[in-house]
Order: C-alpha cells, then sequence, then structure tokens
C-alpha cells in the first residue's frame, strides 16, 4: 500500500503561521501534523509515502528528510501555483492506480479508521463524517456519490481526505476534468463507491480558529530575534545575506527544553534595516523562513514571526519599546497574559513587554537590567514560573 499526501497548497487560512510555515508543517501537540500522518501510516502498516510538495517545499522536504522512521518518504515538488490535480498528474508515473489519498490538514484521530479505507474493495472509498450539509451522499444500499459543488442538506455525510483510490480510470478522468472535486464527482458516477464513518475524532488546521483550539493546552512564550536566536550584528548594520545567519545554539538549547515542557513560540522583532533600504523584504521572509524550519528540525516550534520594519524615526506603534507587535501576537493566538513573556535582550524588549502588560526576561549583557540570564537554558525556572508550566 502507498500512500500519496497533498502537502502543497499556500494555507492562506491559517496566516499569520503560513507565512513562515508550510501547512503541513503546522504543530500540534508539540509536532508538525504531518509527523502524527506519518506515524500513523506506519503503525498501520504502509511502507511508502510520497508527498506532493508546492509551497515551502524544501522545508517540507527537510523535515521528512530528518524524520525518523521505516517509512520510504518521497517529497515531489511542484509549483507552489499548482492545483491538486496538477501534482497528482505530474507525478502519476510514480503514484500509479493504486493509493490511499491525504490532504495534509487532517489527521484522523482513530487508526481503526484509517484501516478501515485500506481494506474497502470499492474502486473509491471515502473517510467520512456525519453532517447536516455534506459533500458525499450515501444510498440505502451503501453506495456513496461524491458532489463536487456546495455542500448541500441531501448529502449527509463531509469527506474527510484519506481517500483509497483503487481504479485505473482515476488518472484518466482527473486529466480530462483538470480538477480533484469533478474528477471524484465523474468516478464515483462510473462505478460503485464507499464511505466509511468515523468512529472518533479527527484534527484540522484547515484554518486559524479551528486550529488554535487544538493548541490550547500549549503556552505560548514570544521571543526576540537578534541576540536571542541569532547572533547580533554590530549596530546599525543587519542580517541581509545568509552568510550572516548565526543561530545562537546556546539559546535554542533552552527553547528546545520549553518546547517539551508544552511551550511553542512566536517570535517580534525590530527590522529597521527594511526602511533603510539595507534588507530587502523577499530576503527578511526568505531568512525567516530558512530559521523557522531550522528550529522545527530541533524540536522548536514557532508559529509565527511579527516584524516592524519602519524607521527608528517613524513614531509607529509596533517599533519597540511599543507594544504594537506583542498586542498583535496576542490577539491572534489569544494568548493569555498571565501565561506568557517576552524574553529579549534589549532593554527596549522590557520596556516592550511592561507596555503589553506582560512578563518580561533579558538575556546576555547586551543591557542594563536586573534580571540577567547568560542564556535561555540558565533562565528556565524563570520563565516556567511565569508561564506556568512544569519543567
Amino acid at each position: 500500500m502507498k500512500a500519496v499526501i497533498l502537502a502543497g497548497g499556500r494555507g492562506e487560512r491559517v496566516r499569520p503561521i503560513t507565512d513562515t510555515l508550510p501547512k503541513p508543517l503546522i504543530p500540534i501537540k508539540g509536532k508538525p501534523i504531518i509527523a502524527h500522518q506519518l506515524e500513523q501510516l506506519e503503525r498501520i502498516g504502509v511502507k511508502e509515502v510520497i508527498v506532493l510538495t508546492g509551497y515551502l517545499a524544501l522545508s517540507v522536504k527537510s523535515y521528512c528528510d530528518n524524520f525518523v522512521s521505516g517509512l520510504k518518504i518521497t517529497c515531489i515538488e511542484s509549483d507552489p501555483g499548482d492545483s491538486p490535480a496538477q501534482r497528482l498528474l505530474n507525478s502519476r508515473d510514480k503514484i500509479g492506480n493504486d493509493f490511499l489519498l491525504i490532504y495534509c490538514d487532517n489527521y484522523i484521530s482513530a487508526d481503526a479508521d484509517i484501516n478501515a479505507v485500506l481494506q474497502s474493495k470499492a474502486g473509491l472509498t471515502f473517510l467520512v463524517e456525519s453532517r447536516a450539509e455534506g459533500n458525499i451522499s450515501v444510498d440505502k444500499y451503501g453506495f456513496s456519490k461524491y458532489d463536487a459543488g456546495k455542500r448541500k442538506p441531501e448529502n449527509k455525510f463531509v469527506e474527510l481526505g484519506n481517500i483509497r483510490i483503487q481504479s485505473g480510470k482515476f488518472m484518466k478522468i482527473l486529466y480530462e476534468t483538470q480538477d480533484l472535486p469533478l474528477a471524484l464527482q465523474a468516478l464515483s458516477t462510473e462505478q460503485d463507491c464507499a464511505a466509511i464513518e468515523i468512529t472518533a475524532g479527527f484534527w484540522s488546521v484547515s484554518n486559524l480558529a479551528r486550529y488554535l483550539k487544538l493548541i490550547n493546552d500549549r503556552k505560548i512564550v514570544i521571543l526576540d530575534r537578534d541576540g536571542v536566536l541569532l547572533e547580533k550584528m554590530p549596530r546599525r548594520e543587519y542580517v541581509k545575506k545568509f552568510e550572516d545567519y548565526r543561530p545562537m545554539n546556546e539559546n535554542w538549547n533552552g527553547l528546545r527544553i520549553l518546547g517539551k515542557s508544552g511551550v511553542d513560540f512566536v517570535i517580534a522583532t525590530n527590522q529597521p534595516g527594511v526602511a533603510t533600504g539595507d534588507v530587502s523584504e523577499t530576503f527578511l521572509l526568505r531568512l525567516h523562513q530558512k530559521m523557522v524550519s531550522e528550529m522545527l528540525n530541533t524540536g522548536i516550534n514557532v508559529l509565527a514571526v511579527y516584524v516592524c520594519k519602519h524607521h527608528w524615526n517613524d513614531n509607529c506603534d509596533c517599533r519597540k519599546p511599543e507594544p504594537g507587535m506583542l498586542l498583535n501576537a496576542i490577539s491572534d493566538f489569544g494568548i493569555d497574559k498571565d501565561e506568557t513573556l517576552y524574553i529579549g535582550d534589549d532593554d527596549r524588549d522590557l520596556l516592550a513587554a511592561k507596555a503589553a502588560n506582560i512578563e518580561g526576561i533579558l538575556i546576555g549583557s547586551d543591557h542594563s537590567g536586573n534580571f540577567q540570564y547568560p542564556n535561555t537554558e540558565s533562565a528556565l525556572k524563570s520563565i516556567l514560573a511565569v508561564i506556568g508550566a512544569v519543567e
């Protein structure tokens, strides 16, 4: 059995997370949703997984290459603008006619539900959930049909991905329609199809609101970038090429420990180099995508990066010591002010935290604060005390 994971979309409805992190790498319970999917596939006996990537493909491939399992995992990259149908057609020679098609934003809780789909003999088998309005109908004989249009009351089920396809007609119809929903509709009209109803729940990262409900048991800590995550450049100089990118491993070590204690992170950083013309916005975004990917690979989950790109003379409300970025992060992620803090290395970081009405801790020596810690690992007890987590 072969599984194919559609993992190439931009995930616009999960912004700001997907500005720097592709949807399959969004963390739930401390690790990316694709990790939960891959572990499940290995448990139920799948041997080969093809991951069809597009947006931030290198981040997905890097994670999959470092994923320790007995699975054969192959990432196939296509243009970020490609549709799911185009990704499947581009890789049809490697995919074949018998596979389990998985959407990267849904994880099914019960292994038995996936097993039931795999054991079906129908040419097309959907995993479904009962809804008031859906896209799957099931007749009195148990045969199902897919409706590619708007969800309707007469369709009593919604399909959840994890579609078992074992039909030589599928790729032909997909080529003719150039659209995955239309192909599923056409195939379900031509031949008998089955539907398996889930027996337990599932996780979905299809939009930000649904995602935030999944991580309400996690703490979120806000971090500065330069002097905390990356080595600081000299005054009025900026990281403007990848050769200047130098992670502060002694601080990443402490953050990794926090991650194991149930903590995720967001970043808030002043970057006036954009306003001065020293740093391009394109490079800055690529830099943050690289950094967030590398942090994820070491066990540090960064959910978003907030950046003030204004000049220091612009008098904006986001440049620290103003609290704008911190307040935006608190609002976007529903962070409890009593259970978070800002970790910085500069007096302005402490002032910004105070203005946002949250605690602040300074590390390193580039400040005049009384609360000095050499690195994040030395500050762990203080951090955990503020956020109410257990080491």
